[in-house]
């Protein structure tokens, strides 16, 4: 029997030699993963069970450490909302405002941070107004009336009229 060579049967020759070649590498590569798996693992146990002890010692000072320091913020979390009612990041919340979560929103700009927050409240303007007048200068922000300046921030307190009725819009925003 003689081989002819034609173009079909040199690529199925070609492509058949591919596929072992493919099929040797990856099962080469298989084995030798599974090998490396097996010595870090027998090495990692072994370090790990001389190790073991000293390792609960460090784990257990970490989590006494963390124990003490969560209840120091704790402390001093409740001790600041004793003073202030509520926050919204690092804005104060008037003790008289109801925030509307599903109308505000915050994300990360380039140029910084853009904070919309609308609350409702039957206080007085003049009385919201005061509130922010002598909060926000104790957190950094300078101006009055409505209108703050922290760094490069922006913080804008207005009354809206929306479809919810009438809202307090707070507004951090980049200058």
């Amino acid at each position: 029997m003689t081989d002819i060579s034609t173009p079909k049967t040199i690529a199925k020759t070609v492509i058949k030699t591919f596929i072992t070649m493919i099929s040797q590498t990856i099962a080469e590569t298989i084995i030798k993963t599974v090998q490396l798996q097996r010595f870090a693992s027998g090495f990692l146990r072994r370090r790990v069970s001389r190790l073991l002890p000293v390792n609960l010692f460090v784990a257990s000072l970490f989590l006494a450490s963390f124990g003490m320091l969560a209840s120091a913020s704790l402390q001093t979390s409740q001790a600041a909302e004793s003073q202030q009612h509520s926050w919204v990041g690092d804005l104060p919340i008037m003790p008289a405002l109801s925030v509307e979560p599903a109308l505000g929103f915050a994300f990360d700009s380039p140029n910084g941070r853009i904070v919309m927050v609308f609350a409702s409240s039957a206080a007085a303007a003049p009385d919201i107004m005061r509130f922010y007048n002598e909060s926000l200068p104790a957190i950094g922000w300078t101006g009055g009336d409505g209108s703050w300046r922290r760094g490069s921030e922006a913080l804008l307190i207005s009354e809206v009229t929306t479809a919810a009725g009438r809202l307090w819009r707070l507004m951090v925003r980049p200058q």
